[in-house]
C-alpha cells in the first residue's frame, strides 16, 4: 500500500493541473525527498537536487563503472559515455596542479577541488505557488505545468542556481570554500558554475562568462565532452594562478634576498673601512648587536676556517708526500734488519 500510495503520489505531480501546494506547511506531506522522478510519458528520469549522487562515494551510480575510487564528474544519465575517465582525470590534475589551500577537519591537505553534475531532465518547481519551499529537500516539490520551453530565462537560472549551489554545499568538497561545481543540464542547455568563496577571487565573473562561452562552442558541434574537457583546463590554468600563498612565498624570498645582501656588505665593509658603518659611540653597539644577533659571526668564523684550511692544504699535502717517500726508501733500505724473515724477492736472488 505504501509503494501504491508513493506511485499516486509521483503520478500526482505530473498532473496538468496548478495545484495549491502547501508544501512548507503541511507536515503530512513530509517526506525526504527523492533523487528522480519518472516523467510518465518519455520514461526519463527528471532530476532533483535532493540526494543527488555524490562522485566521490557513488561512481557506478554516477554512471562510472568497475570503480571504487573517489571521482569528480557525475553524469548519471551517460550524456558523456566513455569519455566520462578522460574528463574526471583532467579534473584530478586541478587538485594536484594547484596550490595548497588549507586543511580539512579529517587532516586532509586541499588544494582547489572541481566537480562536475551533468543531467538530461531538471525538476522543475511551480513558481506561480506562493507556498513553494524550492530548497527544502524535506518536502514535496511539485512541478510547473509547462514545458521548459514556457518557463523564462530568469527562472532557469534560478533553477540552476539552487541545483548548483545545493550540490556546492551538500557534496562539501571543500573545507574552506576552495571548490567550484559545474552544473550542466541538457534540458535547458544551460551551464551553471557554482564557486565557493575561496575560489571566487580567482574564478571571477569575466572567467564564468568565458567558460561558459568556450563550453557553447563545442556543445554547438556536438562534441560536449571535448568542451567538459577543455573548460576543466582553462579552471586549472586559471586556479594556478597567484594566490595569497604564493604572495607571502615572494614576501619572504624578497626579504631573505635582501637580508643576505645586507649581511654581506656588512661583513665585507666592515673589514674593509673601520668606520664605514659608523662604528663609534651608539652606532658601534648597534653594529655589534647586528653582527651576534643576526648569527652573522658564525659564517664569518667558517668562511675564515675554510679560507684558512685552503692555504694550508698544499703545504700539508706536500709534507704527507713526502713523509711517505722517506718511509717508503727507509723499508726497502733496512728490510733485513727491520723484519727477522728475508722477502721472497731476496731469497729469489741470492739463490740465481
Amino acid at each position: 500500500m505504501a509503494m501504491f500510495a508513493i506511485l499516486l503520489l509521483l503520478t500526482a505531480l505530473w498532473t496538468g493541473e496548478v495545484t495549491s501546494y502547501t508544501a512548507c506547511k503541511n507536515a503530512t506531506q513530509h517526506f525526504q525527498g527523492y533523487t528522480y522522478t519518472i516523467d510518465p510519458v518519455t520514461s526519463e528520469k527528471v532530476w532533483s537536487h535532493c540526494k543527488f549522487h555524490n562522485p566521490r562515494f557513488d561512481a557506478l551510480l554516477c554512471g562510472i563503472e568497475g570503480s571504487t575510487d573517489q571521482h569528480y564528474i557525475c553524469d548519471p544519465d551517460k550524456l558523456i559515455t566513455s569519455q566520462v575517465l578522460a574528463v574526471d582525470r583532467a579534473l584530478k590534475a586541478i587538485q594536484t596542479q594547484t596550490s595548497t589551500q588549507c586543511t580539512a577537519p579529517n587532516g586532509e591537505v586541499q588544494s582547489f577541488i572541481v566537480a562536475m553534475a551533468l543531467i538530461n531532465r531538471i525538476r522543475i518547481p511551480d513558481f506561480n505557488d506562493p507556498d513553494i519551499c524550492i530548497n527544502d529537500c524535506g518536502q514535496i516539490q511539485p512541478v510547473l505545468n509547462s514545458s521548459p520551453g514556457e518557463i523564462t530565462s530568469a527562472q532557469k537560472n534560478i533553477i540552476m542556481e539552487n541545483f548548483a549551489t545545493y550540490l556546492r554545499t551538500e557534496w562539501g568538497m571543500g573545507a574552506c570554500g576552495n571548490d567550484v561545481i559545474l552544473l550542466y543540464c541538457q534540458e535547458f542547455d544551460l551551464l551553471y558554475v557554482s564557486v565557493g568563496y575561496g575560489a571566487g577571487n580567482l574564478v571571477t565573473s569575466a572567467v564564468i562568462a568565458d567558460i561558459v562561452s568556450t563550453f557553447g562552442s563545442y556543445k554547438a558541434g556536438g562534441n560536449i565532452a571535448e568542451g567538459l574537457f577543455v573548460i576543466s583546463e582553462k579552471l586549472r590554468v586559471t586556479l594556478r594562478s597567484v594566490t595569497p600563498a604564493h604572495i607571502l612565498l615572494i614576501l619572504n624570498m624578497i626579504g631573505l634576498t635582501l637580508l643576505g645582501i645586507f649581511l654581506f656588505f656588512f661583513l665585507y665593509l666592515r673589514d674593509l673601512e673601520y668606520n664605514v658603518w659608523g662604528r663609534e659611540g651608539v652606532w658601534c653597539v648597534l653594529g655589534e648587536m647586528v653582527y651576534w644577533l643576526s648569527g652573522a659571526w658564525i659564517f664569518h668564523g667558517l668562511l675564515y676556517f675554510v679560507i684558512y684550511t685552503s692555504l694550508k692544504a698544499p703545504y700539508a699535502g706536500i709534507l704527507a708526500a713526502l713523509l711517505a717517500g722517506v718511509v717508503m726508501v727507509a723499508l726497502f733500505v733496512y728490510e733485513n734488519t727491520l723484519f727477522k724473515n728475508p722477502s721472497i724477492l731476496s731469497t729469489s736472488n741470492s739463490t740465481i
